[in-house]
């Protein structure tokens, strides 16, 4: 989990240049809002650094959320009455001046770190991402990334933390608007007081929206802007309430103060990767931030701005923008660096300390050097439309140049399974990735089984059931079944290849991040309860049993994944199944199938690399081996004991990859996809030995593929 964040003060300032942004009838500058902002950052990049214990310091997006828009409503509050009149075109040219410089400089230098340091795979990944992020529709990005199935095993963006700066610009498009419609709508009641019906309006809404989207959509929930909407109305809410708040007697504003401090600290240490986020549990960090400020308006004695408004709080809240664009892209690109997921602590907060160097100087090189500009609105507007264009077009042109140009590949399969076995021994002292590597590395992403077969022939995450689609020879009388989760699709190309050519009937019933065999598996990440139990994949269980009982296969073959865990409870998290339910899963499975006369084929599972294979090989083209992997697969011989007690025949492939361990690349040929699946280059290499496997033959020929696509 990432998290991000946006605005510091805006653009009119006081003369120390240190404006927090108040409405008129507050203080001109608020020391317990900067020390806000650096609690917040803290908690991020803390959490980030990994430091025990801080497992929610995620929610400082939340406290951030709250800030902007306190900040943003004052200064449209203080232009109403300083002036009479409400200036989208200016509200707009200050935010372009404070946002983007910044902004577009982390995002251009970020993606040349990738391409120098992590090869042109992560380069043209993260190319693509700043895309995005450039034009501030970065959450929609990651939101996609993290529902696709393949997409999300890739390692964490440098850009990812541009998702919640993308959430508080898309919130900053309408905004402005209600505004100003507000102000010019007629009527008996004030422009406080309408501004705060309408804000209640979005508050409740949107607070709705997350609870009940994070219990149904949880990487939905978390990127969109409409459940985060509330958070940044909250804090907008009590900007127009400023008047209302300054009546709160000074002990009474101290302890609220203190309450909302406490409520940060409390979910920073409390919530943690089970927490369902942002649901409900998002109103603790978000109220907390929400009495600081409001408490903070009758500037108590003995409030929590006497420890906010100390001078290294205020050094920091300063620095937090530069800080929080910095630190991610720094710590992620490192640990990628050296093959990890993450560094040691003392390592990452090394890491952090040159990120908070760095800030300083772009705090006083980038930030407060443009921001100041005093250029005409209109210009700055335009400036920073042509600024995002402009990082659009170079990054499009970086990603071309990187990407190897479109061109078909001819496979031709291995002859027969003691050739493969050869070359699977010989892969062993390959040293330098092939400049004839099928597929290139930048094209990797292209040849995946999936592409081979109409999308609608396989069941979404949300879906129970599919449409049948038949593959192969659609007129022979044989039919072959195929039932599994990714890994049926994963072979997808070899076994359409086998049934066209040997004249069976081929029908896929494929379910990714669902495994064949009955067993209740955690929620996938993105889709229902977090840790809870996927009732979803328990119906198309059910429905693929009694599918496959209907259509009578003449043959059946059965593959999955052997990496699922099991659902967690309140006081554990989710971890692998144990062994003998994971085995008693599938016996059920295959005694449950009521064909007569159907043969039974468990295809083994693949064992898996060691990293990431595109992003190892391309930051490793003279040291292949630094991205093998071991040959072990723990689940294996446990697969193998449940399909031959229950009378099925099983296929280990573990002699089709490895020896003792398991290269990348064999022969010319690129076998992992990512970490667990393998590519449908290598999938069609082995049609050959797939089909002997199955006591399948016919005659095999050579095949071009452009693209993924066949």
């Amino acid at each position: 989990m990432t998290i991000a964040t946006d605005p510091v003060a805006d653009d009119h300032h006081v003369a120390s240049g240190d404006e927090a942004g108040t409405p008129p009838s507050d203080r001109r500058f608020r020391p317990d809002v900067e020390g806000l902002r650096a609690v917040a950052v803290l908690l991020v990049v803390l959490f980030h650094a990994g430091v025990p214990h801080l497992t929610g310091g995620y929610v400082g997006v939340d406290v951030f959320f709250v800030i902007s828009g306190f900040v943003i409503t004052g200064l449209l509050l203080r232009e109403r009455k300083g002036t009479g009149r409400t200036s989208i075109l200016d509200f707009y040219a200050r935010r372009v001046r404070r946002i983007l410089p910044a902004a577009t400089l982390v995002i251009l230098v970020t993606v040349a770190a990738c391409y120098l340091l992590l090869g042109v795979v992560s380069g043209n990944n993260t190319a693509d991402d700043g895309r995005w992020a450039a034009i501030f529709l970065a959450n929609f990005h990651f939101e996609a990334i993290g529902t696709n199935y393949l997409a999300a095993s890739r390692p964490p963006s440098p850009l990812q933390n541009y998702w919640s700066l993308s959430v508080e610009e898309q919130f900053y498009v309408v905004y402005p608007t209600l505004f100003l419609l507000m102000a010019r709508t007629k009527g008996r009641l004030s422009l406080q007081v309408k501004l705060a019906i309408a804000l209640g309006i979005v508050i409740a809404s949107s607070y709705w929206l997350s609870i009940v989207q994070t219990g149904s959509h949880p990487a939905a929930a978390y990127f969109s802007p409409f459940t985060r909407a509330w958070e940044l109305a909250l804090g907008a809410l009590i900007a127009v309430g400023t008047p209302w708040l300054k009546r709160i007697p000074g002990q009474g504003a101290g302890l609220v103060t203190w309450v909302g401090l406490a409520a940060i600290v409390f979910a920073a240490f409390a919530f943690n990767a089970q927490t369902a986020y942002p649901g409900s549990l998002v109103a603790v960090p978000v109220v907390g931030a929400g009495l600081i400020i409001a408490g903070g308006v009758a500037i108590p004695r003995a409030g929590a701005e006497s420890l906010l408004g100390l001078g290294p709080f205020q050094w920091l809240g300063k620095r937090s923008y530069s800080l929080y664009l910095l630190h991610w892209p720094i710590l992620v690109i490192a640990a990628e660096r050296v093959g990890k997921t993450s560094l040691p602590l003392w390592e990452n907060l090394t890491l952090v300390g040159v990120a908070l160097l760095l800030s300083m100087w772009s705090y006083v090189g980038v930030e407060n050097r443009i921001r100041h500009w005093r250029l005409p609105s209109r210009r700055s507007v335009a400036l920073g439309v042509g600024t995002a264009v402009a990082t659009v077009a170079v990054l499009t042109a970086v990603i071309a140049m990187g990407t190897t140009p479109t061109r078909g590949y001819t496979v031709t399969p291995v002859a027969s399974t003691s050739a493969l076995r050869t070359q699977v021994a010989a892969a062993r002292s390959i040293t330098r990735v092939p400049a004839d590597l099928t597929p290139s590395l930048t094209q990797y992403g292209q040849f995946w089984g999936g592409n081979y077969e109409d999308l609608a022939c396989q069941a979404a995450a949300s879906q129970w059931k599919e449409r049948i689609c038949t593959l192969g020879d659609p007129m022979a009388k044989r039919l072959m079944v195929v039932y599994g989760d990714s890994y049926a699709l994963m072979w997808l190309p070899a076994f359409n290849a086998i049934a066209r050519s040997a004249h069976w009937r081929l029908i896929v019933l494929s379910k990714p991040y669902c495994p064949a065999e009955f067993v209740t598996i955690v929620n996938q990440p993105s889709y229902g309860t977090p840790n809870g139990p996927d009732t979803v994949c328990n119906q198309w269980h059910t429905w693929a049993l009694n599918r496959i009982n209907a259509i009578k296969p003449s043959l059946l073959v059965i593959t999955q994944l052997n990496e699922y865990e099991t659902p967690g409870t309140a006081t554990s998290p989710p971890a692998l199944f144990p062994v003998d339910e994971w085995s008693s899963g599938l016996t059920d499975l295959l005694q449950a199938i009521r064909v007569p006369n159907v043969r039974k084929v468990f295809l083994g599972g693949t064992p898996g690399a060691a990293q990431l294979t595109p992003t190892c090989l391309a930051n490793h083209l003279d040291d292949v081996q630094a991205c093998s992997g071991s040959a072990s697969n723990g689940y294996n011989p446990i697969e193998r004991q449940a399909a031959i007690s229950s009378k099925t025949e099983y296929v280990d492939t573990n002699p089709w990859y490895c020896t003792t361990i398991c290269t990348p690349i064999i022969e010319k040929y690129c076998v992992y996809l990512d970490g667990i699946h393998i590519t449908s280059v290598w999938a069609i290499y082995l049609q050959n030995v797939l089909a002997a496997a199955l006591g399948i033959h016919f005659e095999s020929t050579s095949s071009t593929y452009v693209l993924g696509t066949p």
